[in-house]
């Protein structure tokens, strides 16, 4: 196996970790509010603190990196992440749970900054669009894997068991990394001073352009997955029977993601499949809102809505020159972390004015706007993106 490949497979390892320790907080939920007495808003703070940090921590995670090297800053937040596993497991308090969960959100941030870049690196040109899509699906997967894990590990041996699980899970992850991943000659080379000198001022309103795609994607899908539940309870499904048809198109998902990386590698018109994908998912959004029977566009959305995403985390990768990557990719989530915190609440709010309905179409609006920023994306930036792939 290619040293790449090798790098990749430590890198998906160690982002499944994230997953899996986001996950375990909702799948311990009753045995941790019993025990420690919280209420539902105390609990749901504790699964939103995991990613809270990011919009602070995530471009001083980036220069970390260059600073330290992205392989020590990507050891160092797993074993936070380990570290706030094991906190959580002794956790007496919501206080200490939640300082815990902290030192883990810190930890997974870097984690999820630095991972990104360093496929990045270790890519280019569409073989970065099949790579991408393997790393992208680790979350999902990380957190099914939390579900059969975690929770029965919980139910058995004391909820504490499941959180150091967690744990356990990032120090493997730790382990993969320090061993498998050794990131391309060029790169561990760079000199920290071309991060200020190729990061021009036109760079930055191109690095937002390729950021906004990536970030209003995640939040049509978070908002659908949030919300989507609370509808159909209300046009009288079961609660149990509501999160299994939304399971299923997360189900459906992680299929589309990688098979969407497998298409666009070999697409001579990446980006038509792109737009496609996206107005048909919005399309099955929009015939859910109405009150369509769920089931058929579920399946059809999860099938179609996974395909782009692969080329919209690639976009800054494509624009960002190897050594200008850290504080790019720093820069790329604090958008994204800033925004996905935001669009949730204000679709949220939605709902509570004018319904679920309202908050879907809110999901489909910002997913269809994808479709013209990738559009203009490429008109602003084929030069700057040629220049990219030249120093790669």
């Amino acid at each position: 196996m290619e040293q790449r490949w090798r790098s990749l497979a430590a890198l998906t390892v160690a982002r499944a970790a994230m997953g899996f320790q986001f996950q375990t907080v909702a799948a311990l939920a009753p045995l941790v509010q019993r025990d420690l007495g919280l209420d539902k808003a105390q609990v749901g703070w504790l699964i939103g603190v995991y990613l809270l940090p990011g919009a602070v921590v995530a471009l001083p995670g980036g220069l970390l990196g260059r600073r330290f090297g992205d392989t020590r800053v990507v050891v160092l937040g797993l074993v936070l992440m380990a570290a706030g596993g094991i906190g959580l497991a002794a956790a007496h308090s919501f206080a200490q749970a939640n300082a815990a969960r902290l030192i883990s959100g810190i930890g997974a941030v870097m984690l999820n900054v630095l991972v990104t870049k360093m496929v990045a690196d270790a890519f280019d040109g569409k073989e970065r669009l099949l790579a991408m899509s393997v790393l992208i699906n680790s979350w999902p997967i990380g957190i099914g894997i939390a579900l059969l894990v975690a929770g029965p590990l919980g139910a058995h041996a004391g909820w504490p068991w499941g959180f150091v699980s967690s744990a356990l899970f990032a120090l493997i992850g730790c382990a993969l990394v320090a061993t498998l991943h050794h990131p391309p000659r060029a790169v561990a080379t760079a000199s920290g001073n071309a991060v200020r000198a190729t990061l021009a001022r036109g760079d930055w309103s191109s690095l937002v352009l390729a950021s906004l795609p990536w970030l209003l994607y995640n939040a049509a899908f978070q908002i659908v997955l949030s919300f989507l539940p609370s509808l159909l309870v209300e046009r009288g499904l079961g609660i149990g029977s509501a999160g299994s048809l939304v399971a299923v198109t997360t189900a459906m998902f992680v299929l589309s993601v990688q098979a969407g990386g497998v298409v666009l590698r070999r697409a001579r018109r990446p980006d038509r499949i792109c737009h496609l994908a996206i107005v048909g998912w919005c399309a099955t959004i929009v015939f859910l809102a109405a009150g369509s029977a769920p089931l058929p566009w579920l399946v059809a959305g999860g099938l179609l809505g996974g395909l782009p995403a692969a080329a919209f985390v690639s976009l800054p990768a494509e624009l960002l020159r190897p050594d200008s990557r850290n504080v790019g990719m720093g820069v790329f989530y604090t958008i994204y972390y800033a925004g996905c915190a935001l669009l949730p609440a204000l679709a949220g709010l939605l709902y509570d004015i004018a319904g679920g309905a309202a908050a879907l179409a809110f999901a489909a609006v910002l997913a269809v706007a994808c479709v013209p920023l990738l559009w203009a994306f490429r008109r602003t930036t084929s030069g700057a993106c040629a220049a990219a792939r030249e120093h790669a």
